[in-house]
C-alpha cells in the first residue's frame, strides 16, 4: 500500500513527469556553457532570488568577469575581488523594485570573496576545463569533488551536475521542496548536512523508484512547480 507522500508524488509525476523529462537539459560539452553554469551557482545561494541570480551572471558576463586570467593567483584575485565588489555594489540588478528602479546585489560584502576563491579553485584543480575535470569523474565523486570547492554545497554540487547534464540521479534540495515533502509527510530533518541531505535523498530516490520517476527529474518538476506556487494547492 502506497503511503501518501507516494501517492501524492506519483500523481504530480503521472500529471507532469513527461513534461519535466522533456525539459531537462542534455550533457554539455561546451566548456563556456559549463562555467557559465558554475558562475551562476557561485552568484546564487540563500536569499538570493532567481531572478536577480540570473541578472547577476548576465553582467559578469557583459563585464568580462568570467575569465580565468582574473582568478590565476591570490594576488590577482584580491584586485578581481574589488572589481566584482564594485560591480555587485552598483544598481543594476533585477528584480526591479516597487519603484521600477534597478537593485544592488545582496551579501556585497562577503559573496565577492567566495567568488573569487571558487575561481581560483577551479584554476587550481583543472585549469577552467571544467568538462574534463568532470568528464573522466563517476557521478558522486564528481559531485564529492565540486563539493571541495569554495561556495559549493552538497545542494549547489548535485544542482551543477544536473544542470549540465552530467548526472540526473541527484536531488537538489530547494527551500519550497523540502517544505513541500514535509507537508505530503517526508520525514525532512530541520537542518540539513551532508549526513542527512544524503539520507533524505536516498528516502526520494526509493519513493522514486516505487513511482518509475527519475530523482533529478521529479525534484526539477518539484522545484518548478514550488516557483510558482502549484505547491502551495497540493494537499
Amino acid at each position: 500500500m502506497m503511503t501518501h507522500a507516494e501517492h501524492t508524488l506519483l500523481s504530480l509525476w503521472d500529471m507532469y513527469g513527461t513534461w519535466a523529462k522533456e525539459s531537462m537539459k542534455p550533457l554539455h560539452s561546451s566548456n563556456q556553457y559549463l562555467l557559465e553554469e558554475f558562475f551562476f551557482i557561485i552568484l546564487g545561494g540563500y536569499g538570493i532570488s532567481y531572478e536577480q541570480n540570473l541578472s547577476g551572471l548576465q553582467v559578469f558576463k557583459d563585464k568580462g568577469l568570467i575569465q580565468k586570467e582574473l582568478y590565476s593567483s591570490e594576488q590577482v584575485t584580491e584586485v578581481t575581488e574589488k572589481a566584482i565588489r564594485r560591480e555587485l555594489n552598483v544598481r543594476q540588478f533585477e528584480p526591479k523594485t516597487k519603484a521600477g528602479e534597478f537593485r544592488k546585489y545582496r551579501f556585497v560584502q562577503s559573496k565577492p570573496r567566495v567568488i573569487t576563491r571558487a575561481g581560483h579553485w577551479l584554476w587550481c584543480e583543472c585549469n577552467w576545463d571544467l568538462y574534463t575535470g568532470l568528464n573522466d569523474k563517476e557521478p558522486l565523486e564528481a559531485r564529492n569533488w565540486l563539493h571541495e570547492c569554495p561556495g559549493f554545497g552538497m545542494k549547489s554540487a548535485s544542482w551543477f551536475l544536473r544542470n549540465t547534464g552530467f548526472c540526473d540521479d541527484f536531488a537538489v534540495f530547494d527551500v519550497h521542496v523540502l517544505r513541500f515533502l514535509e507537508r505530503i509527510g517526508v520525514s525532512v530533518p530541520k537542518r540539513l548536512n551532508d549526513k542527512t541531505y544524503l539520507q533524505l535523498e536516498e528516502i526520494l530516490r526509493e519513493i522514486c523508484y516505487k513511482i518509475g520517476a527519475t530523482l533529478g527529474a521529479l525534484d526539477y518538476l518539484l522545484w518548478c512547480l514550488g516557483r510558482n506556487g502549484f505547491l502551495s494547492y497540493v494537499r
